[in-house]
């Protein structure tokens, strides 16, 4: 019986220190997004933790009226986020054919934290064990590549045939390293999950085809036009070099 019983604490213990309550109050943010920050798990090197942005989600309500009268009947409110996003996980990685194939952090559950309720998500690191370099770092560092753009070209037919909903099409939400099983690649990290009310695209993968080469080719332009504005900025004149 006192085996068992230690058996049960150890269990218990290994419990609380991946799903807390998780004391995040010295950790460092390693990124920051729009209305959530990003933390390394206290206890689990290949989990990242992120956290509601309180402050960031209220002044984003102050500015939409509408929003913000439809929120205050939702019960989840801020955490809304969370349902969107492991909803639209578990609808893409279990149909037969894509089960644990969708070039996706793994989204791997919900922890009590010293900041709020977290999401835990798998973390894609870069070579050196650090957080992976999204999109945006790599194209600010040296543009879009041949080998980089058929790369993503490839990662983006991969996520339409699995019938991904991208709520955010962003290049920062697209990180390239390595996943905790140690597979290379591209991997959608933040901004998936159906927002709508009428979720059209969730219910029809030729609407969500269509809708996602539309706008992938929209934003592949506008990314090429504003790397090219900025490199133009960097870029002394003729006439101020003469």
């Amino acid at each position: 019986m006192a085996a068992r019983a230690h058996i049960a604490g150890a269990g218990a213990g290994h419990f609380n220190q991946v799903f807390g309550p998780l004391d995040l109050s010295g950790a460092q943010i390693l990124a920051k997004g729009a209305d959530r920050y990003v933390f390394q798990h206290p206890s689990e090197p290949s989990l990242l933790v992120k956290v509601v942005n309180l402050d960031a989600y209220n002044a984003y309500l102050a500015r939409k009226p509408f929003k913000r009268f439809y929120k205050q009947f939702q019960r989840d409110r801020a955490y809304r986020v969370y349902l969107d996003e492991i909803s639209e996980y578990v609808t893409t990685t279990t149909t037969p054919t894509q089960a644990w194939q969708v070039p996706m952090a793994r989204v791997v559950g919900l922890a009590q934290t010293s900041l709020g309720l977290g999401q835990l998500v798998e973390k894609i690191t870069g070579d050196d064990g650090a957080l992976a370099p999204t999109l945006a770092k790599l194209m600010a560092r040296g543009g879009m590549t041949p080998e980089l753009s058929a790369q993503l070209d490839a990662f983006f037919e991969e996520l339409i045939d699995a019938h991904v909903v991208i709520s955010d099409l962003s290049a920062k939400n697209i990180a390239l390293g390595r996943n905790a099983d140690g597979k290379p690649g591209m991997y959608l990290i933040d901004g998936f999950g159906v927002l709508p009310l009428i979720p059209l695209y969730a219910w029809s993968k030729r609407l969500n085809d269509r809708r996602m080469r539309r706008k992938y080719a929209a934003w592949r332009a506008r990314i090429q036009r504003e790397y090219d504005e900025a490199q133009a900025k960097m870029t002394p004149s003729r006439s101020t070099q003469s």
